[in-house]
């Protein structure tokens, strides 16, 4: 078991729908047609509350640059909606560029502690690139980053172990959030030394090629009912083991601040495994892990008749176990939080 992922599944009573904290989100409100408007400095001043984090440069696109639209060498997708999206290269894999690009984002207000947020947007591959590429992820942040580097060097707070490899339409990507309390801005790209590219297109020289994504409709919202769960990430195991490793608590703590912030929450934690070894040794460590996490959250002071454990194994697989993705999706810890 190379990695685990932590699902929160809430259940409350209140709807989903909410309003888009994200401000310009959608990438269509601008003071002017960008046409011709290439340089970083002059993006923010089209592209209201959407920044460089680094001294990388997003790309805004829009259909009001009939000339150049679209404008670079990636191909082209029309809009997930509206008139206005954004790419940014998250690879470059060349003798003669380095670094990544990022694009920052604002919310209208901060986040709260304890509180769950959905988070949302649409990929679309370029139609250029013949590497897709997984563990795309996103940062929260309590103020705006403005760093002089070629990479963001931060932990991904969301983190997608799915390869987008769709060059026509948009795929949805989403995952969710508990939030530490006063994050503003979020900050999307990869921040992941240890990401894996597919080869989508055999045989083609690949000295020089470059993994760029168009994205578009970036949201995210309040949860107050989640019926597919929340997707946490970083919280692992050593192998083979039911032993977490130190990256996993700063996940935890996060748990842990949900369930103080939220007295009444109860917490059933649920193991799973992929289907590779025995039936037994699987359902074994299933528990053994999910133990682990609720021995965790009771260390920290969360009363013993709020949390419940259980193993199950390969019995409920989230993915195929027939593909590495699959398998990685089926390696979880699922926490049922009953109000």
């Amino acid at each position: 078991m190379k990695s685990i992922l932590l699902i929160i599944y809430i259940l409350l009573s209140s709807s989903t729908f909410s309003q888009n904290l994200i401000l310009n989100g959608d990438f269509e409100e601008i003071t002017k047609c960008p046409k011709e408007i290439l340089g970083v400095r002059s993006k923010p001043k089209v592209l209201k509350n959407v920044s460089d984090p680094n001294r990388g440069s997003f790309d805004f696109i829009h259909s009001c640059d009939s000339s150049h639209f679209p404008r670079f060498r990636w191909g082209e997708e029309p809009p997930q909606s509206g008139e206005g999206y954004v790419g940014i290269c998250v690879l470059k894999n060349s003798d003669y560029d380095h670094g990544t690009e990022y694009i920052q984002l604002q919310f209208s207000d901060s986040l709260t502690q304890g509180k769950v947020y959905h988070f949302q947007m649409f990929l679309s591959l370029g139609d250029r690139s013949h590497l897709a590429m997984n563990k795309i992820g996103v940062v929260f942040s309590n103020t705006l980053v403005k760093q002089k580097s070629d990479n963001c060097d931060f932990t991904p707070d969301i983190i997608s172990n799915e390869y987008y490899e769709n060059k026509t339409g948009w795929k949805k990507y989403t995952g969710d959030y508990i939030a530490n309390g006063g994050e503003k801005f979020l900050i999307i790209g990869n921040f992941n030394n240890r990401s894996k590219t597919k080869n989508l297109d055999p045989g083609v020289y690949m000295r020089d090629n470059y993994i760029y994504y168009f994205i578009d409709n970036v949201s995210l919202v309040p949860n107050n009912k989640l019926n597919e769960g929340v997707i946490l990430n970083n919280v692992n195991f050593k192998l083979g083991s039911s032993e977490l490793i130190n990256s996993s608590f700063n996940e935890l703590n996060k748990v842990f601040s949900m369930l103080e912030t939220n007295p009444k929450y109860k917490i059933k934690i649920n193991g799973h495994t992929d289907n590779v070894g025995a039936i037994d040794d699987n359902k074994r460590l299933s528990t053994n892990r999910a133990k682990s996490v609720a021995d965790y959250l009771l260390k920290k002071g969360i009363k013993s008749d709020r949390i419940t454990f259980f193993g199950f194994g390969s019995k409920q697989p989230r993915g195929d176990n027939e593909t590495s993705e699959g398998r990685m999706k089926n390696r979880r810890v699922e926490f049922v939080i009953d109000k």
